[in-house]
């Protein structure tokens, strides 16, 4: 699923997007795919009445702009607030809920597949059992608010869509740590993390240079090191003190500065080293080196 910052129309949706925007005549601002299922869209949404229609998924909710009051209705308890700008839902899929809303409204949505938090339990919970996250609405949670804002603002716009699958085990994990039925010294590493060794660097290096004209999952990286995802990132910070995000990022920002000393177009290096665009590129450039591409290419 390509990402945009433009608008797409119904017709070009499917699945969860696809039965939400027919049922609400939401209108989807951009639509993000991660890894194993995971979505993330932002909604322009009118005034709705609708039951739940992302089971099995879980949806978590963030309000991005517009008063409404929401009345949800869930196993009998029904539930009427005005949600503030910046406050955040989360809604199991497993559970029939029925939700109004009075007036127009943007929020983004993070659709969660059910089988990612048995697959998170499996990596990180030592064989307990499928952590449940329990519902809970219009709340405050500055790290959940901090990760929607991440998605609507120059990751959406620039179309960065490594990001999601990159993070969506962070944010499973701040799901179960803080809204979950399991302990928190059940998340707590048991042991401190060893740093990745220099030949595995390495490893990750030539990888990334061989792929550097297209996005790497995250779980690719952690397969070259034979880790979970979320042992790998941090064993990979604990030896170059970068997230691994960050690290491709500066790998391909690198290699196009070496490129920009040759004969290649701007949008030849960009296309090259795995940016969706030239103003994509020139953004994270600019960021990196102090200077736009062509004001490094005029410099060198």
């Amino acid at each position: 699923m390509r990402s945009t910052s433009i608008e797409r129309t119904a017709a070009e949706l499917s699945g969860i997007p696809a039965r939400y925007a027919a049922a609400t005549g939401a209108q989807p601002l951009f639509l993000r795919e991660g890894s194993g299922g995971f979505l993330a869209a932002k909604w322009r949404v009118p005034p709705h009445r609708v039951p739940n229609l992302w089971a099995p998924h879980h949806v978590l909710g963030y309000r991005v702009s517009g008063i409404s009051t929401i009345v949800r209705s869930c196993r009998g308890v029904t539930q009427r607030k005005v949600p503030p700008i910046g406050s955040v839902t989360f809604s199991p899929g497993d559970r029939a809920t029925e939700w109004t809303s009075d007036a127009p409204i943007e929020a983004i949505h993070v659709y969660i597949p059910a089988p990612a938090l048995r697959d998170f339990a499996g990596a990180h919970l030592d064989g307990a059992a499928v952590p449940e996250i329990r519902d809970f609405f219009g709340i405050t949670d500055p790290w959940l608010a901090g990760y929607c804002q991440l998605l609507d603002g120059d990751v959406a716009l620039y179309d960065d869509s490594v990001f999601l699958q990159h993070t969506q085990h962070l944010l499973l994990r701040h799901l179960v740590r803080h809204y979950s039925n399991i302990a928190r010294r059940a998340l707590e590493p048991r042991a401190r993390v060893t740093p990745l060794g220099p030949g595995v660097i390495r490893r990750i290096e030539d990888y990334l240079e061989a792929n550097r004209g297209s996005d790497v999952p995250l779980h690719a990286l952690a397969a070259l090191a034979h880790m979970s995802v979320d042992h790998f990132v941090r064993a990979f910070r604990g030896a170059t003190g970068k997230t691994p995000h960050r690290f491709a990022l500066e790998r391909r920002l690198d290699r196009a500065a070496a490129m920009l000393k040759g004969p290649a177009t701007i949008a030849q290096v960009a296309r090259a080293c795995g940016f969706r665009s030239p103003a994509h590129f020139s953004v994270r450039f600019h960021a990196r080196f102090g200077v736009t591409p062509s004001q490094y290419r005029h410099s060198a």
